[in-house]
């Protein structure tokens, strides 16, 4: 008996130094991994098909990050249910710094008014990283449209409720929030007319089908171009450069009004800071890269790059909007 309870005398000092010591180590691996980050590939998600706004920001900034960190940093097209498939994916990933969003307005701030049962809450299951840009939504008409501007438009619904219409890429985007949006404020009746994608929403305003959109820069830009649509006015405070003739909202007559298909870098909630801060670091080089504002000043983004505190209070103001304006439209989507 007694050797027995001297060898259990021994034996617990250091079993007990030993729980201590996993402890210490528990407590210290977020640090110790932000000190190794980052050591392996690092995964993107776009939660959208190749090819749209969201996919061009997104591999702009992968390419750039990719050089600067000295790392792979993958572009995974994660499409679906207004870009909520590719958030959720990311918000049930593992809060290493690995797996990051681009998310849009429509999936990360719209999405919690639309949707009852979504499966994640942006607020409480992501960490934002960066507002990276926003594309403000552009008012326009067709090429032989009597609407000459914003106030025309305005006029002409008010004189006409609910007959003039304007078309988006899909009900519950940020083509109809816009257009929800705009009637609120303007307290006019419009009808939204959805379509399957962005491109037949341009071409109902080419062929008179629509008589109005707010739409992105990068949607309407080669029918601009080419003479078949023409721009009234720029969703945002700030005039857009590849649009430097059309006037803001606010200078056209709707003072303070702003609608943008924005882009922002998100982890997983719990991600340890010094990873969120060096993510940041790395979106924020990227955005001063003339390569990169050249591009975005082409598709009509205009660069952000807030850092994460205020890029939190954005996204927490956007999401206070959007439901607003949702329950306000009465607008539900399953």
């Amino acid at each position: 008996m007694t050797t027995s309870l001297s060898r259990l005398a021994a034996i617990s000092p250091v079993r007990a130094l030993c729980g201590l010591a996993a402890a210490v180590a528990a407590l210290a691996s977020p640090a110790v991994h932000a000190a190794d980050y980052p050591s392996k590939p690092i995964t993107l998600v776009i939660p959208f098909s190749a090819g749209g706004s969201t996919d061009i920001v997104g591999r702009l900034l992968a390419q750039k990050m990719s050089e600067s960190m000295n790392v792979s940093v993958v572009v995974e097209n994660k499409p679906g249910a207004n870009g909520t498939i590719g958030v959720d994916r990311v918000a049930k990933s593992p809060a290493d710094g690995y797996t990051l969003v681009l998310g849009d307005v429509g999936g990360m701030s719209m999405a919690p008014g639309l949707y009852p049962k979504l499966p994640y809450n942006p607020l409480k299951d992501l960490a934002p990283v960066s507002l990276v840009g926003r594309s403000p939504l552009v008012l326009t008409v067709g090429a032989n449209s009597p609407l000459k501007s914003l106030g025309d438009l305005t006029a002409a619904a008010k004189a006409n409720p609910g007959k003039l219409n304007y078309p988006s890429s899909g009900t519950g985007g940020p083509n109809h929030m816009g257009g929800e949006l705009y009637a609120i404020q303007s307290k006019v009746k419009v009808t939204h007319v959805p379509y399957k994608g962005s491109a037949p929403s341009v071409v109902s305003l080419v062929a008179g089908e629509t008589d109005f959109g707010f739409l992105t820069a990068v949607t309407i830009n080669s029918q601009l171009k080419a003479g078949n649509v023409r721009a009234l006015a720029v969703a945002h405070d700030t005039r857009l450069p590849s649009m430097p003739d059309v006037p803001t909202t606010t200078e056209a007559g709707l003072k303070g009004f702003m609608a943008d298909a924005w882009f922002m870098a998100a982890v997983p909630a719990g991600t340890p800071q010094p990873i969120i801060d060096r993510l940041y670091k790395e979106i924020a080089k990227a955005l001063t890269d003339a390569d990169v504002k050249t591009k975005l000043d082409a598709g009509g983004v205009l660069p952000s790059g807030l850092d994460p505190k205020a890029s939190t209070a954005f996204l927490n103001s956007e999401v206070g909007k959007w439901r607003e304006v949702i329950k306000t439209a009465k607008i539900t989507l399953e």
